[in-house]
């Protein structure tokens, strides 16, 4: 046969040779690599607003090839299209592995977990043993007693380019993340001591068994990460530690001299929330530029802060929105931060910001958590920009900002304090908070 044919021959067959399992129909269906720092999302405005942290993430997902492997610890996962990438994730050959908090899944039937968790578990019979995929709940926290698996943290063991990806912060996996939230999500890349961390956490989690410490920090040269439960000889609060540090004068990095502290704690409230209160007024007596924005606040913690004694009340805000008035918030902050700028911790131009799950409460120190703090002037000025943003131009129920589907903005723009959690929420004057029995912090005070 002539060498022109048998080479004609040869080309032509390789077109009948089905693609092998390396080749382009494994290929991901995307090709992003997440870069390091902060993402911020918003309920309001355009899509790209309100999927800036989703799309991250997905993206993710969507451009782990084969071989990768994904773990998730997510308080609650509800997303239908979430659910799709990672069942296709596993298909193309790529592990996941996801934590939640059981409640999730028993309080009310999630479907969406269940297609997950269900279709992660007959998509193994393709692969080896070593290769599995899994959905599981946690009963409370995972590592601790009592409490709840809280944490939100995702893991990608290499994303297009990208190795040892790890994205923490405030937002879970769900579309109420994406449309009800104002969330925030800082992303480490290559950093080997961050993935090991968090990769043994994670380990320890998955087991579902108490530790007898599961407090556990690790310190860089410009940051620290920490997950909760707050127990052990080793814990302590970063939130006190960090305010522990603080002189309110004679800050260099500041306009007017006094050192600028922003809190968005999402819930403060209990023991804990009201030791923290406690020296956060004692800063703003000293002098402290200090402004909270809050969602759920304690009675006697909002009545602490509001005290008209010594210097004044603690200028706080309420940064929800109720489009109908029923005392269920439709939309609101939900970052769990805090920055420091000025005399900090020996330097007159210091800078700190911390991130992450944990609300300012006694739940949270029972919870699987994490947390970030940042000792950057970038960072902090990043966060603290963000917070002044909101503070300064949060917008009331009768702006034309985008609602809930089904709620009118007939409301009115309103900032009174709001105490308490659950059916028994009032505000200042005693009103209560919703206006049909409804409780209006069933999740709000947990997620």
């Amino acid at each position: 046969m002539p060498r022109k044919i048998i080479l004609l021959l040869v080309t032509s067959l390789v077109f009948l040779v089905p693609v092998s399992a390396t080749g382009p129909a494994d290929a991901a269906p995307d090709n992003f690599r997440p870069k390091n720092g902060p993402t911020f999302n918003s309920p309001l405005g355009s899509v790209t607003d309100r999927r800036a942290i989703f799309r991250k993430i997905l993206r993710s997902v969507n451009s782990t090839k084969r071989g990768s492997t994904i773990k998730f610890f997510t308080w609650n996962f509800a997303t239908s299209e979430g659910a799709t990438a990672l069942l296709r994730a596993q298909k193309r050959g790529v592990r996941v592995k996801l934590i939640m908090d059981k409640q999730n899944n028993k309080e009310v039937p999630n479907e969406t977990f269940r297609r997950l968790r269900n279709g992660l578990k007959a998509g193994n019979a393709k692969w080896p043993k070593s290769r599995r995929s899994w959905a599981r709940t946690c009963r409370q926290s995972c590592r601790g007693p009592g409490g709840a698996s809280h944490s939100k943290f995702f893991m990608f063991s290499k994303v297009g380019s990208a190795k040892r990806v790890v994205m923490q912060g405030s937002a879970n996996l769900t579309l109420a993340a994406t449309n009800n939230q104002w969330n925030d999500m800082y992303t480490y890349v290559n950093n080997k001591k961050i993935w090991k961390f968090t990769e043994r956490i994670f380990a320890e989690a998955s087991v579902d068994k108490r530790l007898k410490a599961p407090f556990e920090a690790i310190k860089l040269k410009n940051s620290d990460l920490i997950m909760f439960p707050l127990q052990g000889k080793k814990a302590y609060d970063p939130v006190a530690r960090m305010l522990n540090d603080v002189k309110c004068r004679n800050a260099a990095s500041t306009a007017s001299g006094r050192t600028v502290i922003r809190i968005a704690p999402d819930v403060l409230r209990q023991g804990r929330g009201m030791s923290l209160a406690t020296k956060v007024r004692d800063l703003w007596n000293q002098g402290c530029d200090i402004k909270i924005g809050y969602t759920v606040m304690g009675i006697d913690v909002g009545r602490f802060l509001r005290n008209p004694a010594g210097r004044g009340p603690v200028p706080m805000k309420h940064l929800v929105q109720d489009f109908n008035g029923d005392g269920v918030f439709d939309n609101y902050f939900h970052l769990k931060t805090m920055s420091i700028n000025g005399n900090y911790a020996g330097n007159r131009s210091g800078y700190a910001v911390l991130n992450g799950s944990a609300n300012w409460s006694s739940s949270s120190a029972r919870s699987d958590e994490n947390l970030g703090v940042f000792y950057t002037k970038k960072r902090t000025l990043r966060y603290q920009g963000h917070f002044d943003y909101w503070y300064n131009n949060f917008p009331g129920t009768t702006s034309s900002a985008r609602s809930t589907p089904g709620t009118s903005a007939k409301g009115t723009t309103d900032d009174r304090l709001v105490f308490g959690s659950g059916k028994g929420a009032v505000y200042e004057d005693g009103t209560p908070v919703s206006t049909d029995g409804t409780n209006p912090f069933r999740k709000r005070a947990k997620d």
